[in-house]
């Protein structure tokens, strides 16, 4: 899904503020479309020291520039759309430390440059802009068409769909490469949602204003990928589902159950430990029906071992306290 969302995330980025921009904001446009221009040819290259500089100037003027037109013509959809497309699509450059090692083994730290895209921290600021553009100027499609995309960019989807209706149903009016967008932005969000059947509807209603439309065909032949790799993997999920069930039947699920005891439970213990230390397993306080080992305490029916102390009447080995009758052996003493 993510394949076919990235053919239409260069929408609202490759997009400059409309024609009728008033004159003062000419220069932040200027600057807005070399700052995307050389900051994603940077996403893609090494460039030298002076290119990142660029970006990074034209980063902070433009933006500068284009709060300054907000606070002074908050009314302004130009001005509104221009600070939006800079908060969201402005390149800007930060600093990477990268762990580099030598032929000898050591590391050291390098710092290199790197273009981010976006000004700001989250996309709310730069998302309400645009909105704010779009309900100033509610006839411009193209202001419509790039608040959707950046909807979708930002993950979104589920508030770009009702947007992207209203202007298929014509409001505001599209003009004819306008509403062929709008129709390969929804098969676009609902490819992204999984939704592969809507989507190839939106692409084919899109085809029915420009059936030769290259876009739509390339859309088209993303959907084929992305339907094949589903059914493959239905096809690999059944074929699993089939083998456990199998192994159910000839092993039985009791007894794989047995030797995998279900998450959560503990697998049984050879003891437990009560009053008395470690006991068998399945021991439980009280009595017991099993002959008990001589524990020292109370009566045993079981014969004893001699522990010197009381009678007992099976034959004793000599200890040489008191008599015996049995012979003992000779130990060298009389």
């Amino acid at each position: 899904m993510a394949a076919l969302i990235a053919i239409c995330m260069g929408v609202a980025v490759a997009a400059a503020p409309a024609a009728q921009t008033a004159a003062d904001l000419s220069g932040p446009m200027r600057d807005f479309e070399r700052n995307i221009a050389l900051g994603a040819a940077l996403t893609m290259r090494a460039g030298p020291p002076a290119e990142f500089q660029e970006v990074q100037q034209l980063a902070e003027r433009g933006l500068a520039a284009a709060r300054q037109a907000v606070a002074k013509q908050p009314g302004s959809a130009d001005a509104q759309y221009l600070l939006g497309s800079w908060l969201l699509y402005g390149y800007q450059v930060i600093e990477v430390r990268r762990i580099t090692s030598d032929p000898v083994g050591g590391e050291r730290t390098e710092v290199e440059p790197r273009v981010v895209l976006g000004l700001s921290d989250t996309p709310d600021e730069g998302l309400a802009a645009l909105l704010r553009a779009v309900e100033l100027a509610p006839k411009n499609g193209q202001y419509l068409l790039d608040y959707a995309t950046a909807l979708m960019d930002c993950d979104r989807v589920s508030q770009a769909l009702p947007v992207l209706k209203k202007a298929w149903a014509g409001a505001p009016e599209l003009k004819p490469a306008e509403k062929m967008l709008a129709g390969l932005l929804l098969s676009d969000a609902y490819a992204y949602e999984g939704q592969l059947d809507q989507a190839r509807e939106w692409v084919y209603a899109a085809l029915s204003l420009d059936p030769a439309a290259a876009k739509a065909i390339e859309r088209l032949r993303h959907l084929d990928a992305a339907q094949a790799a589903t059914v493959a993997a239905a096809l690999a999920d059944a074929a699993e589902a089939a083998r456990a069930e199998a192994y159910a039947e000839v092993y039985g699920v009791e007894e794989e159950e047995e030797a995998y005891p279900a998450e959560g439970e503990q697998p049984a213990e050879d003891w437990t430990e009560g009053e008395s230390g470690q006991q068998e397993e399945g021991w439980v306080e009280g009595e017991q029906d099993q002959p008990q080992p001589y524990t020292g305490e109370g009566e045993q029916e079981q014969p004893q071992p001699y522990t010197g102390e009381g009678e007992q009447e099976q034959p004793q080995p000599y200890t040489g306290e008191g008599e015996q009758e049995q012979p003992q052996p000779y130990t060298g003493e009389y």
